[in-house]
């Protein structure tokens, strides 16, 4: 917690106080996550022996959220992904299947999909913290999602810590999950719902029906991606999925919560806010 009362103030600052060329520094951070996180990835993959590439599909994967970039800011044109993706792809499993060793070919299966995956996740998620820079009021939006997450994690943490042993659910993917935690979880989206209701009025735009909507659907979403997160370390047997921050373990400990909740944020501005 400690590390996130001096991450979050540092990203404010870098988000409203650094908004220049579509918010270029804070996607810089999101490329850099991605790139991290996918090499964390792999090395899940390693950890149960199951053959991938180690750089080349972390790399790929981190090219998808800095191709949005160059989206968002006018450089490539909408729609770019619908080649790159089936070229990246075909990249892997051209080093997959031909540079192969006879006696490795055995493993292609295994290390196409692995490469697949880790090509995907994360960067692929990411891309849409990427996207909200091209929303009307961006820095409003990176914020709002940012304290939407966070506050969502930390009341689940807090609440769970507190008064969740008598409830826990004790799933397969996390046994300390609680319904006291989850609860908190909802409640703290849906304070910082009723904060940027008072503190920024007329945004967002949708009217506080809908932004109670907005804040417990990603309530949702920040719940499964954790247990997404949860459920691949437990396949490959560890705690952390790496060692990168301190006290807190990898990069995919950090933004799990952010997998599937940026698209949904993105889409639910874009569709419902349009």
């Amino acid at each position: 917690m400690l590390l996130v009362g001096i991450a979050f103030p540092v990203l404010g600052v870098v988000i409203l106080l650094l908004p220049h060329v579509h918010h270029l520094a804070v996607n810089i951070v999101v490329v850099g996550v991605s790139l991290l996180g996918g090499l964390e990835m792999a090395a899940l993959f390693r950890a149960r022996r199951i053959p991938t590439s180690h750089t080349l599909a972390p790399i790929l994967g981190a090219s998808l959220p800095a191709g949005v970039y160059l989206e968002v800011a006018g450089v490539l044109p909408v729609g770019w992904l619908g080649l790159w993706i089936p070229a990246a792809l075909g990249v892997i499993l051209v080093r997959a299947v031909l540079f192969r060793k006879d006696k490795d070919l055995t493993q292609v299966l295994a290390y196409a999909s692995s490469s697949f995956f880790t090509f995907f996740y994360p960067g692929f998620f990411l891309s849409w913290v990427v996207r909200l820079s091209s929303l009307p009021e961006p820095s409003l939006s990176i914020v709002f999602f940012l304290c939407l997450v966070f506050g969502n994690d930390m009341a689940a943490y807090f609440a769970g810590s507190l008064w969740g042993a008598s409830t826990r659910l004790n799933l397969p993917v996390s046994p300390q999950k609680s319904v006291v935690g989850f609860a908190g979880g909802f409640f703290g989206s849906l304070v910082v719902v009723g904060l940027f209701f008072l503190v920024t009025p007329g945004f967002p735009r949708f009217g506080l029906p809908l932004d109670i909507v907005l804040g417990l659907s990603t309530g949702v979403t920040v719940i499964l991606g954790d247990l997404l997160e949860s459920g691949l370390k437990r396949s490959a047997g560890v705690k952390d999925s790496g060692i990168v921050i301190p006290a807190r373990g990898g990069i995919l400990d950090s933004v799990d919560s952010m997998i599937l909740t940026a698209p949904l944020f993105y889409y639910f501005f874009t569709l419902v806010g349009g």
